[in-house]
């Protein structure tokens, strides 16, 4: 039997066969995709042209999973090493491998599950750690799947350092609030992402510079030289504001602060600074409010003592123990202080009239007295006689009803 014609016949279906096959290749490995790397625990799978018995191409696929020494065993090439070769990396390597076996080998690797890579979290985050990552996972969303930053973070600053030694610094806060993806980098394998935490002078400025400082307050200042803050920063140092609202600063001696915010407070230690330093940064941190008491006597409906804390207004505090009851004199609220003289606030004023001016911030050890509202002679009569009318009611209302039945 000659047999020419039929291998003649199955080389040009294999040929035909492979000519297609390389096609649907093109296809399936996309440009992008041929560019992942493959990795241990890597699943993949490996397609080839095989010639049957009876000459007829047949196609032969197998699923492997890479080792942790980074290869697969193949049943034709035994052991062949792919890990840390892009997928088009390690094709020309089995096509090579293949040519052994085959005149014109096509070969076609996909993946079908990739291991995940791991990166660290570090810094100002909710959670620190080691955390797999999925495949093409962007610097933002991995921060934000992981419950995003403390208070204290600077999303503008947040650093990746790669493997290689490079080092990309990601502006989340501008990524957020505007349409650039800027260096919103997919994490590679053993990223650090740090995310540092605000300096002391942006950190007061955005969270307390509105504060306004009194008495009993702990304050961290620290005085920097500019040119010497990233290299050489200065220790903060701790001061209390005293009961008349000042601080005994080792340099500048007495300076008042109280009554002012932290922000003009910054400005005021800025100022004094210029004789001991050419461009001098200050920064005030208020690390402790202290708790203050005043006393609460007459028409509310919860006298007592109570503590404050923090800038709390008297028409505030007032509503927050529970008001004043029905007899009280709205128009004179007075409170009396250990230094100065008394206060008299006009709630009606202040409700109906929008008059704020005497709204005063409490201060420790003030006392503050809800009169009872004082009434007119008339009032005070008829308050007098209606038990007397309510008598002479009741025995009007008896004699009316003996009148009656006796006269049945």
């Amino acid at each position: 039997m000659n047999t020419k014609p039929i291998i003649t016949a199955g080389l040009i279906v294999l040929s035909s066969f492979i000519l297609v096959f390389a096609q649907e290749i093109q296809l399936v490995n996309s440009e992008e995709n041929a560019m992942i790397v493959l990795q241990p625990a890597d699943r993949i799978t490996i397609s080839y042209i095989d010639v049957g018995p009876q000459g007829n191409p047949i196609e032969r696929s197998n699923v492997f999973t890479i080792r942790p020494d980074g290869t697969i065993f193949h049943e034709l090439l035994g052991s062949v090493s792919i890990a840390n070769m892009t997928i088009m990396e390690a094709e020309e390597l089995l096509t090579q491998k293949f040519s052994q076996f085959f005149t014109q080998p096509k070969v076609a690797l996909s993946v079908l599950e990739k291991t995940s890579i791991k990166v660290i979290l570090y810094g100002e985050v909710s959670r620190i750690g080691v955390f797999p990552v999925k495949p093409n996972t962007t610097i933002a969303e991995f921060i934000i799947e992981k419950g995003g930053t403390t208070p204290d973070a600077d999303i503008t600053r947040i650093a990746i350092s790669r493997n290689d030694g490079s080092k990309i610094i990601f502006n989340m806060e501008r990524y957020l609030y505007s349409n650039e993806p800027i260096n919103n980098v997919v994490l590679k394998d053993k990223d650090k992402i740090i995310v540092p935490r605000l300096k002391v002078q942006e950190k007061y400025g955005k969270l307390s510079k509105n504060y306004i400082l009194q008495y009993g307050n702990v304050l961290e200042i620290s005085i920097n030289e500019m040119a010497l803050m990233e290299t050489n920063p200065a220790r903060s140092e701790s001061y209390i504001v005293d009961s008349e609202g000042n601080i005994f600063h080792r340099l500048f001696g007495s300076v008042h602060l109280g009554g002012i915010t932290v922000d003009k407070a910054q400005g005021v230690l800025t100022e004094m600074a210029k004789q001991y330093y050419r461009e001098p940064v200050v920064s005030i941190d208020v690390i402790e409010l202290s708790s203050r008491n005043v006393f609460v006597f007459g028409e509310v409906l919860r006298p007592g003592i109570y503590p404050i804390e923090g800038n709390v207004r008297l028409a505030e505090f007032l509503a927050n123990i529970g008001g004043m009851t029905d007899a009280a004199d709205l128009r004179e609220i007075v409170v009396t202080r250990k230094q100065g003289k008394p206060v008299v606030f006009d709630m009606n004023d202040f409700l109906f009239k929008r008059n704020d001016r005497k709204n005063i911030f409490l201060e420790d050890g003030d006392r503050i007295i809800v009169q009872k509202r004082q009434r007119g002679m008339f009032v005070r009569l008829s308050e007098k006689l209606q038990p007397f009318s309510t008598m002479t009611s009741l025995l009007s209302s008896i004699v009316m009803i003996y009148l009656y039945t006796t006269t049945k």
